[in-house]
């Protein structure tokens, strides 16, 4: 039961056999040579017809079921055959139907979620990997997540094996993880686990760069549903102790973690207490531009405060840092970020006199580009042929796609009222700048 196009171990349903097909091809060409793969037993292939992986213990010669709603409900049953190997087989071809949309929703009718489920904590290692790399896929529709999130049992089965099992293993049980937390839903119901938060922040201490990246995706995602927890198991310390790591990847996500944490009150008090404004002052001179974005949205929330206002203005040249930030109309959610700390700092009439008398000029020429030059993600492609114009989709992977941080619904914002939303903060900023006291 093996299809070598989709090295699965099903294959396409065919009322005839095709190789009597061939056969009456080639008699009726009157060909003297025939093909060898027409004969009974098949013959092997030639290695560039091959897959290049194959799946464990298969002969490819021998296909005896076909893909569709009956072979997808006896591979189902398969998944607890007491043959090691047929399990292992049904588990690949699978992993291998789920990145099919309509077979996956078909599985999902069927219930395979309480399935896989089951087999999380299998002594096979292969297997438990595999079962996280379906529940992520299944993860990304709402009827995946639904059946998912209905069994809590899983959040358990994930912790068990992001702390205790092997690296490759706890990085696609990381991967899952994260995938569940992106939906707003899903973070109510993983929140009501009591050692999600502290088993994360606990594991990213002392892990590896790759596996910290997912959780601190996961505790991003987590904050913006309710951050109090997080500040209280030391998670502001936490995220600060990241900012000095050698992977500018690793410094963004912390400090977009802090980012939510910050929207708290007490996250505020912390960051007055621990200095965030002027701590930050030297990312805005990175040689990363994930770290710039990144610092500049965190500073927008440290410098709503009065404390971190004056302390800012200790610091006469960050707000000319700030507006040479804004002269990026290539990147407009650096422009967005920039121009919202400008206008908190323009609380301070000295920041606010400093800005009307020497940047006067450069803020009214700042630029921002056009809907037909921007496809509503922070990294521009040639023509979209990239990532295309996909800003209405939730999600694009290694992409950071515009959407709103509040409300109970983060929706995509299209281009247009973004960058709307650039033209008017440009002209409350300019109002600002030139705001003067009441005496005169």
């Amino acid at each position: 039961m093996f299809c070598p196009h989709k090295n699965s171990y099903l294959q396409l349903v065919c009322a005839m056999n095709p190789r009597m097909i061939n056969k009456a091809v080639d008699k009726a060409m009157e060909r003297s040579e025939f093909d060898p793969h027409c004969e009974t037993p098949a013959a092997q292939r030639m290695t560039s017809m091959q897959p290049s992986l194959y799946a464990p213990h298969v002969d490819i010669t021998r296909a005896k079921l076909g893909f569709g709603r009956i072979g997808l409900k006896l591979l189902i049953r398969e998944l607890h055959s007491e043959d090691y190997l047929v399990q292992l087989q049904a588990i690949h071809s699978v992993l291998d139907q789920v990145q099919i949309s309509e077979n996956a929703l078909f599985l999902l009718k069927l219930h395979v979620v309480y399935r896989l489920i089951d087999l999380m904590d299998h002594k096979d290692p292969v297997i438990r990997e595999k079962i996280c790399l379906i529940l992520t896929l299944l993860a990304t529709y709402y009827q995946g997540r639904k059946q998912i999130m209905s069994r809590p049992v899983i959040i358990d089965n994930l912790l068990y094996i992001i702390v205790r099992d092997r690296k490759e293993i706890r990085y696609v049980a990381a991967a899952t993880l994260r995938t569940l937390s992106r939906d707003r839903c899903s973070c109510e119901l993983i929140m009501k686990n009591e050692k999600v938060i502290e088993d994360l922040l606990k594991v990213v201490k002392n892990e590896h760069s790759s596996i910290v990246l997912l959780h601190l995706q996961t505790l991003a995602n987590l904050a913006a549903w309710d951050p109090t927890r997080q500040l209280k198991a030391n998670a502001f310390q936490i995220m600060l102790s990241l900012f000095t790591d050698r992977d500018p990847k690793i410094v963004s996500a912390a400090m977009d973690c802090m980012t939510q944490l910050c929207k708290d009150d007490i996250g505020k008090i912390l960051a007055d207490e621990y200095d965030i404004t002027f701590y930050l002052r030297p990312y805005l001179m990175s040689k990363n531009i994930e770290v710039i974005i990144s610092a500049v949205n965190l500073m927008a929330y440290t410098t709503l405060t009065t404390r971190s206002k004056w302390r800012a203005k200790e610091c006469m040249r960050l707000p000319r840092r700030l507006v040479e930030l804004c002269h990026t109309p290539n990147k407009p959610v650096l422009q967005l970020g920039a121009m919202q700390v400008l206008m908190n700092l323009c609380d301070i009439p000295d920041i606010r006199y400093n800005l009307r008398l020497n940047l006067d000029k450069n803020v009214k020429s700042i630029k921002i580009r056009y809907h037909e030059d921007w496809d509503g993600t922070t990294e521009t492609s040639s023509f979209g042929l990239e990532t295309g114009h996909n800003y209405r989709t939730m999600s694009i992977e290694k992409v950071e796609t515009i959407k709103n941080d509040y409300g109970d619904n983060a929706l995509v914002i299209n281009v247009h009222s973004y960058l709307r939303r650039l033209h008017e903060l440009k002209a409350r900023l300019i109002y600002a700048i030139h705001k003067k006291p009441y005496r005169h």
